[in-house]
C-alpha cells in the first residue's frame, strides 16, 4: 500500500484547520459486514487507508469511513435503496460532490494488481442504461486521492488553507 502511505504524506501538509484525519478504524467487522451483507469486496487500497484513518475531509472533499452519521453504509444504503434512480449494486458511493452526485468505487473490476478498482463519477438525477454508463473519472482509489483531493485542492490553496493569488 506504498501509493496511500505516500498520499498520507502529502495530506499531512495540509493544515489541521482544513484538513481532518479521522482515528482508525478499529473494529474491521465492519469492513466485512459491509462485504457480506451487500455481497461486494471494497478495495484494499480503501481498506489500507480506513486501518490508517476512518474517514478524512479536506476542505469539504470527503471520503466516507464507517463512523458519524453519514457512513458508507448510510449512504450506500440511500443510493441504492431510497433514490428515484437507484446506483448498480456494485457501485460503492465513498465521496459526494456536495451536489448529490457520487464518486463510487465500481467493485466488478479490479485495478493495480487487485489492489483496487475503477472510480466512476454517479449523476444521481440521470437514468443511465447499457448504453450510457457513467464516466471512469480514475483507474485506482490512490489516483482519485491524489488528483481530486490534493491537486485540485492546491490549484486554489496553499497547505495552510490561504488561496493563492
Amino acid at each position: 500500500m506504498r501509493n496511500i502511505d505516500q498520499i498520507l504524506l502529502e495530506l499531512n501538509k495540509f493544515s489541521s484547520n482544513i484538513l481532518t484525519l479521522e482515528p482508525p478504524l478499529l473494529n474491521l467487522y465492519l469492513i466485512e459486514n459491509f462485504e457480506k451483507r451487500f455481497d461486494l469486496i471494497l478495495p484494499n487500497d480503501y481498506k489500507y487507508l480506513l486501518m490508517n484513518h476512518n474517514g478524512i475531509d479536506l476542505m469539504g472533499v470527503t471520503v466516507l469511513g464507517f463512523n458519524g452519521k453519514e457512513n458508507l453504509v448510510t449512504v450506500y444504503e440511500y443510493e441504492h435503496f431510497e433514490v428515484n434512480y437507484p446506483q448498480y449494486k456494485y457501485f460503492v458511493p465513498f465521496s459526494s460532490d456536495g451536489r448529490g452526485n457520487f464518486y463510487c468505487f465500481d467493485t466488478r473490476t479490479q485495478t493495480n494488481n487487485n489492489e483496487s478498482c475503477p472510480i466512476v463519477f454517479w449523476t444521481s438525477n440521470y437514468a443511465y442504461d447499457e448504453n450510457n454508463q457513467p464516466e471512469v473519472t480514475n483507474s485506482s482509489f490512490s489516483e482519485w486521492l491524489k488528483e481530486v483531493m490534493i491537486e485540485w485542492t492546491l490549484e486554489n490553496y496553499n497547505y495552510d488553507g490561504s488561496e493563492k493569488p
